[in-house]
């Protein structure tokens, strides 16, 4: 499952979260520490793993 990137924007808390596809398209983030649905998510770099070796 992809891993996602959040930020607080009442306390500043960066967050990660591992979700579903399904769980992510339902879009209900609250803060981990302040508990503030006010969280917006961040671009970050990503790699891809595969199980073919070269």
């Amino acid at each position: 499952m992809p891993t996602y990137s959040f930020e607080c924007r009442k306390c500043g808390k960066r967050f990660l979260e591992i979700l579903s596809f399904r769980e992510y398209e339902e879009g209900k983030r609250k803060c981990p520490k302040c508990g503030s649905s006010n969280v917006v998510q961040l671009l970050e770099g990503f790699y891809a793993k595969t199980s073919k070796k070269s």
